[in-house]
């Protein structure tokens, strides 16, 4: 007759919502909620140092413009946006102006003047500051000066320039304006920058002939190194991965916990064990008794089926029942040797 099987029980009905498990649910979530934001944390703080390395190196030491790059030289891309000096002649003629440039939430244009660097006959366009309107920008400057500023390469769009008779352009493009100048051009064009208490005292820039115009930011900044901040990134990162784990250890728990179980779950345990010991025993009371044993003879069949009947309930049962074993082959020989002479005497008597 087959075992009866009860339906699985459960021991939270409530399933993962049962108020047993409401510490599980809220040790997850401060130990998740407290690995974002320490994550969070890290990364601003890396973020930061990336910023204070680019405003360090933007406030650096100015250095010669003629060091960093020359007139037929290409752009420098790993100098840009350091500050430089630039020594030479403003060339107030060659004035122009950049529209569509905005400072805060107005639009104006970019008042631009070369300066013929001295010691060369190239030019370099110096950004001197930003203008609401063409006609109220003060007039150009004149003569010697020496002015410092951030180095940036040429723009390159795509917006084409549809008043050429005028000085105003659509963005500061070097290859285009070769073409309207006398000058040969560097590759290059300098934004003036502010008088700020940011910088150090042993390279406070200096601005001749550029007032009544507004300041300009330098339009890209020097790029951090690779390795700036990555310390906390990895801190960050490493606290996130910690809270990852942190919800699959709950998730393992919630599954193994609420996952049903048969009632019959120790006699099933029970059963399996007692078959496992007689496949064990089994070939093992076969090999004793072809090894030891002689074939079965009719004396010994009481024995054997007490031996039998302790088998099928288990090893320890069958050792436990009391019987007697087989005579071994030694002792069966004497028996026959006996039993040889006996009928020898026996044949001699009838002679």
């Amino acid at each position: 007759m087959a075992a009866q099987t009860s339906p699985p029980r459960s021991a939270y009905p409530l399933g993962i919502f049962s108020p047993r498990l409401w510490g599980a649910h809220a040790l997850v979530v401060i130990f998740v909620t407290g690995a974002v934001l320490l994550g969070v944390w890290q990364y601003e703080s890396s973020q930061q140092d990336k910023q204070d390395q680019v405003a360090e190196l933007v406030h650096a030491k100015p250095k010669v413009f003629g060091d960093v790059i020359g007139p037929n030289d290409a752009f420098p891309w790993e100098q840009i946006g350091r500050p430089v000096t630039v020594s030479g002649i403003w060339m107030p003629e060659e004035t122009i102006f950049i529209d569509g440039m905005e400072r805060g939430s107005q639009v104006g244009f970019w008042a631009v003047t070369p300066v013929l660097v001295e010691n060369t006959e190239s030019a370099v366009y110096v950004v001197r500051g930003w203008t609401p309107e063409v006609g109220s920008a003060p007039p150009a400057p004149r003569g010697h000066v020496t002015v410092t500023g951030w180095l940036q390469p040429s723009d390159w769009t795509d917006v084409a320039d549809d008043r050429k008779s005028d000085n105003v352009f659509p963005q500061l493009d070097i290859s285009d304006l070769i073409s309207r100048t006398s000058y040969d051009l560097y590759s290059a064009y300098v934004v003036r920058s502010p008088v700020e208490d940011n910088w150090p005292a042993s390279s406070m820039p200096v601005n001749e002939g550029a007032t009544d115009v507004a300041d300009v930011p330098a339009p890209q900044l020097p790029e951090p190194d690779a390795t700036t901040g990555l310390r906390n990134l990895l801190y960050a990162i490493e606290w996130w991965l910690f809270g990852v784990f942190a919800i699959y250890v709950w998730w393992r728990y919630m599954r193994d916990t609420l996952r049903p179980r048969p009632e019959n779950d120790n006699d099933t345990t029970t059963t399996t064990t007692t078959t496992t010991t007689r496949k064990r025993c089994r070939p093992l009371r076969k090999r004793l008794r072809k090894a030891t044993y002689p074939p079965r003879r009719e004396s010994f069949r009481q024995s054997d089926r007490l031996s039998d009947h302790g088998h099928h309930r288990g090893c320890a049962a069958r050792r436990a029942v009391p019987h007697r074993p087989a005579a071994p082959l030694r002792v069966l020989g004497q028996r026959r040797s006996l039993a040889g002479q006996g009928q020898r005497r026996r044949l001699a008597a009838g002679r």
